[in-house]
């Protein structure tokens, strides 16, 4: 063997070896709740949008879209008030529209969509508050969330579904990694 052909196999040993100790880390996929903690109650969220303007249904909208979030994510069941470990309530407090870009007469082309919501955990069987009127928006983690082009003919519906999602799996997260 040449002393290139040494020198390739010894670059693919050391990278197979770097992958299989990589492996061998120990990464969880796995939260970090309490075991004692298996399900959780979502009651209706207020909507509190009317000291602004008032968005109709907002808080059944986003009611759904943060069950649907735990529900997707399995590690903690919907439960009811009484059966649940973890009670999470929640209210909407505004949603923001806010033109990004201009078409060349003046009319909005591209909008966002930012629904702002407080979050308070309870725990029933402590019965204390883990945390109270925590403040949560789509807009955490993914800058283009609720954003709706309207010169390719996207409806405000749609840029509302995104932000919606997106609220949702904001709201799981940080019940979830919270531990």
């Amino acid at each position: 063997m040449t002393q290139r052909g040494m020198g390739l196999a010894f670059r693919a040993a050391a990278a197979v070896s770097c992958l299989l100790f990589a492996g061998g880390c120990t990464y969880s996929t796995k939260n970090a709740l309490p075991p004692r903690m298996k399900t959780i109650a979502v009651p209706m969220f207020a909507n509190k949008t009317y000291v602004g303007e008032y968005t109709r249904k907002l808080e059944v909208e986003l009611t759904e879209a943060v069950r649907n979030a735990f529900i997707q994510a399995g590690e903690l069941k919907i439960a009811g008030r009484e059966d649940a470990d973890l009670i999470l309530e929640g209210e909407v407090t505004k949603l923001d529209r806010e033109v990004l870009r201009n078409d060349r007469f003046g009319d909005p082309a591209e909008v966002r969509l930012t629904i702002r919501a407080r979050i308070s955990l309870y725990d029933v069987k402590e019965a204390r508050h883990l945390f109270k009127n925590q403040l949560v928006t789509n807009a955490e983690k993914k800058e283009e969330s609720g954003v709706y082009n309207l010169r390719r003919g996207e409806s405000e519906s749609l840029g509302r579904q995104k932000a919606l999602e997106d609220i949702g799996r904001v709201i799981a997260r940080r019940v979830t990694e919270r531990w």
